[in-house]
């Protein structure tokens, strides 16, 4: 029987767009971000790292020397029309749209944006084939809090509105293990941890 994987999925840090709808927009890190990175992975060690192609989870992967994959499927949700902007910039132009897209994104999605079942079959679909090709080691994956919380919905079974509740804030880590049972074609996953702001 293999050893489980071990997964340890890391929000990106600050950057200038930090407080507002960013999918798909590509800012770098800021000082303070890589900081951040740097604290949160100070001391851990991985045999490799999947990421994000975002700038922001991308360049502090670089950064790290070891064996660097770059996924597609862990980008951030694309929030269409609501990229860069705030919170309240979009409560004051749509309320009503806004309060529909927190209650559920599957049916209300922002303007030309990404819907939330997209988002989860994407996510879960990459995460499934990486914890299953990693059993038995330790892996690092660097991405955003959408996909975050769609690994918690897909994965775990925590539903959408619940993964509000958990606070994911940037530099955060949700250590997750994964074990892949291939006589039964099943993976069983369990969340070991989140680490919360630094």
């Amino acid at each position: 029987m293999t050893s489980p994987c071990l997964i340890d999925v890391l929000r990106h840090g600050d950057t200038p767009l930090t407080g507002r709808f960013c999918g798909r927009s590509d800012p770098e890190l800021t000082e303070k971000g890589r900081r951040d990175l740097a604290r949160r992975t100070e001391g851990k060690n991985w045999d490799r790292i999947v990421s994000s192609p975002a700038r922001r989870c991308r360049e502090f992967a670089e950064s790290l020397d070891l064996p660097l994959t770059i996924e597609e499927r862990f980008w951030e949700m694309d929030f269409g029309a609501w990229e860069g902007m705030t919170t309240e910039d979009v409560w004051a132009m749509d309320e009503k749209r806004l309060t529909a897209f927190w209650e559920d994104p599957t049916q209300t999605p922002a303007p030309d944006g990404e819907p939330w079942a997209m988002v989860c079959a994407r996510a879960s679909e990459a995460f499934e084939e990486l914890a299953r090709a990693a059993q038995g080691e330790r892996v690092l994956l660097l991405t955003h809090a959408g996909v975050m919380r769609a690994v918690l919905v897909t994965q775990l079974g925590i539903s959408f509105s619940a993964t509000w509740k958990i606070a994911l804030p940037t530099a955060c880590l949700m250590q997750l293990s994964g074990h892949y049972d291939p006589t039964e074609e099943q993976l069983n996953v369990q969340l070991n941890g989140l680490s919360g702001a630094l």
